[in-house]
């Protein structure tokens, strides 16, 4: 294995600059001993360094050879992310938040309740409690249930809605939904010099 360099960022720490470093048969012979270099490089928050990803697409990096020099990848620890959508309580015209929890903040579920506040943003301030769609109250972290969706409730009483009546984003980048339309216009000009029709395609926003 030739010699290249690497840029590696921190997993959910915007701020950090990123550290180079070099793969070589010397430093790393094997995919692990990388991962443990970038361990003692980094030293994140989440630990160990056990997954290495591709920051535009989060392609999951399998060996030394998948790394491309001058390249940038984000290193992370072993843990899962769990994703919930939470809908804000009595307001159906507002789509759900997703939530994406990683594993150490399950831990304490007032960490919880805090990331959700973040993402949720209730008249009456912050976020007290979940409930389940039906109005049950979640209990703790453990109850909690990959790609399910949720009430944020503040100090306010649960408000039993059609909350599955709500909008619902699309994964794109502007939230915006796009609408395609197509018009025909008449084009005097043309190759034989008579006037010619074309069908021309808008996105509207």
């Amino acid at each position: 294995l030739a010699a290249s360099t690497v840029i590696v960022f921190r997993n959910g720490d915007a701020f950090y600059p990123g550290r180079k470093f070099v793969i070589n048969q010397r430093q790393s012979s094997t995919f692990d001993s990388f991962l443990n270099t970038v361990t003692r490089g980094i030293t994140a928050h989440f630990g160990a360094v056990r997954n290495i990803y591709t920051p535009n697409k989060g392609h999951r990096v399998a060996n030394l050879e998948q790394l491309v020099h001058g390249e940038i990848y984000v290193a992370a620890g072993a843990e899962r992310l769990k994703k919930m959508d939470v809908f804000t309580n009595g307001d159906i015209l507002v789509p759900p938040a997703r939530v994406l929890i990683p594993k150490h903040t399950l831990a304490s579920w007032e960490n919880v309740l805090a990331m959700v506040t973040e993402r949720v943003h209730l008249r009456t301030g912050a976020v007290h409690r979940l409930c389940m769609l039906n109005g049950r109250p979640v209990r703790g972290s453990y109850e909690l249930q990959n790609n399910h969706y949720y009430v944020a409730v503040g100090t306010e009483r649960f408000r039993s809605l059609p909350y599955h009546l709500a909008p619902i984003k699309l994964p794109s980048l502007t939230h915006f939904l796009l609408f395609k339309t197509c018009m025909t216009f008449f084009l005097p000009w043309s190759t034989k010099g008579e006037g010619q029709k074309s069908t021309i395609e808008i996105v509207l926003v």
